[in-house]
């Protein structure tokens, strides 16, 4: 990546108009008051000081902006307050949110994508089955006789959880690299529709709201045909998304010129050159290590038919970042508070104006979507794959049996609570679990008839064969069962030798390379601890 050379100019008419307006008045100003040269000097210094204020511009703010805002402190809200309502969409049971009134409105769909689809680490990209056709999100700001005022695709996600959490993730960590790859993702389509853009067509239809929603109906339909099953979204869960989007900034955060700072560290957005705009991009922002990011791909109508994207990216640390996490990503000083608000699911479109580019009318650009899953071993290439063991839809409940040692099962345990998941063991034999235990990975002998947020985030693995048939719906269920059962499970995962393991899913089987060394010596030294 490459960043965008930092000054220009905003040359517009009324800017000039003030400049030269504004150096005349200076002049005659100057020769009136003194006699010589200050007479000349002193006017051309405040005139040259004044219209550099007006017309020139660092990383596409201008510098008169920016000094405003550098001499105050502001607060930073996440707080949105348009109104939100439910409607159902016509001949449907289906009821989705809308945001906003009879003059701009939001509408969002869920972009879930494929379950327990693999990944390969190949090449410093994370190579996925499964990915957003951002062109084909493109084609939706135009339907018909609808004109949308920009379409813009959120993601938001982690690569791993906190130390506090588990003492494996910083190690997990390390084995991913610097590769794309995260534990946690959701991403979602945000639509937003100006009524004085469409007034024939919604004239055609019930309202606004009808108009909109069958628009974000039609790309939930498209992007499913593209092998992405997406939805809408309800009030509930438009209600999660701001929880979401808002992260850490939800009780605010105070706006300084290089970030956005909270009690719990700092948030500080990038923006992509036009150029960088690919999908190796796109995955490659996905590598840094830090609390939680968040991407943002805007589309907004162009002339002639066309549409022009234009990305940013926001990362949450726990301390000020001195330089930017990867080399090309340009800095929004002074405009931390602007890029929050490009973020969050407000109905108008959001004033911040990144750096776009046209799209081409053959581009295939794509973005990453969904969590990569846990490694599970590398391919006879020898490329790290990882799978998701949950299912992509949230509220969905996953099983997944391990035929295999108990090594095998304690690796995917661990990883799996590294990458964010509450995990619970039930066991009989909790002493050679002890290696594992931590705040986010549980040694219990019986599970409740039910679980905490009902089971979301949640992993209940039973290490024992013969688990209950019926138990608490967790997100993912682990059982282990014995060698050559016909599993019927959503990932099935059987050890043929000491090195290798089978996974099968309803979409393919790979036989993997396994390395569990290092929870054989754990198992091996907590038994003798014990003994």
């Amino acid at each position: 990546m490459k960043s965008t050379f930092p000054v220009g100019l905003r040359v517009t008419w009324w800017r000039v108009i003030v400049a030269f307006v504004t150096t005349v008045g200076l002049l005659a100003l100057g020769t009136h008051l003194w006699h010589g040269p200050v007479a000349l000097a002193v006017p051309i210094v405040v005139a040259v000081l004044v219209d550099a204020a007006l017309l020139v511009t660092w990383r596409h703010q201008t510098v008169g902006a920016l000094a405003r805002h550098r001499l105050t402190k502001r607060r930073a809200t996440a707080a949105v307050v348009a109104p939100v309502s439910s409607h159902r969409l016509r001949w449907t049971t289906e009821e989705a949110a809308i945001r906003g009134d009879e003059f701009e409105a939001l509408a969002v769909v869920a972009v879930d994508g494929a379950s327990h689809t693999p990944s390969v680490l190949d090449h410093h990209q994370v190579q996925s089955g499964t990915l957003l056709p951002v062109d084909v999100v493109a084609r939706a700001v135009r339907q018909f006789d609808v004109s949308l005022a920009g379409i813009d695709i959120y993601s938001v996600g982690r690569r791993r959880a906190g130390d506090e959490h588990h003492h494996y993730a910083a190690t997990y960590s390390r084995v991913i690299a610097d590769y794309g790859a995260v534990g946690e993702r959701s991403t979602w389509c945000v639509l937003r529709m100006r009524s004085r853009d469409n007034l024939g067509a919604i004239a055609a239809r019930d309202s606004v709201a009808a108009t909109l929603l069958a628009c974000a109906r039609r790309l939930a339909v498209e992007l499913g045909a593209h092998g992405c099953p997406a939805r809408l979204v309800d009030v509930a869960e438009l209600d999660e998304l701001d929880a979401a989007i808002a992260g850490p900034l939800t009780n605010g955060a105070t706006a300084q010129w290089s970030g956005l700072v909270h009690p719990g560290g700092v948030v500080t957005s990038y923006w992509l050159s036009p150029s960088d705009i690919t999908t190796a991009t796109l995955d490659h922002v996905w590598a840094p290590d830090t609390d939680a990011t968040m991407t943002t791909i805007q589309l907004r109508p162009g002339g002639d038919g066309s549409v022009t994207v234009g990305a940013l990216v926001r990362y949450s640390t726990a301390g000020k970042l001195t330089e930017a996490p990867l080399r090309g990503l340009n800095p929004l000083s002074g405009q931390q508070e602007l890029a929050l608000r490009a973020t969050l699911l407000e109905p108008a479109v959001p004033t911040l104006q990144l750096p776009h580019r046209q799209m081409g009318p053959e581009e295939r650009l794509r973005a990453p979507i969904g969590a990569t899953g846990i490694l599970i071993g590398t391919t006879a290439k020898h490329h790290p794959m990882l799978v998701p063991l949950g299912n992509a839809r949230p509220g969905k409940q996953a099983l997944v049996t391990v035929a295999g040692e108990l090594a095998l099962l304690l690796q995917i345990a661990q990883r799996a609570a590294a990458t964010g998941y509450r995990v619970a063991v039930v066991t009989g034999r909790p002493q050679q679990w002890r290696s594992a235990q931590a705040a986010g990975l549980r040694i219990v002998r019986e599970m409740p008839a039910e679980l905490p947020d009902r089971g979301r985030s949640m992993m209940v693995v039973y290490d024992h064969y013969g688990a209950p048939t019926t138990h608490p719906s967790a997100a993912v269920t682990v059982r282990a069962v014995e060698r050559g059962t016909a599993s019927v499970a959503d990932v099935h995962l059987e050890q043929d030798s000491r090195d290798t393991a089978v996974i099968r899913t309803a979409e393919f089987r790979y036989r993997l390379h396994i390395d569990v060394t290092k929870e054989r010596n754990d198992i091996a030294a907590s038994s003798r601890r014990v003994a």
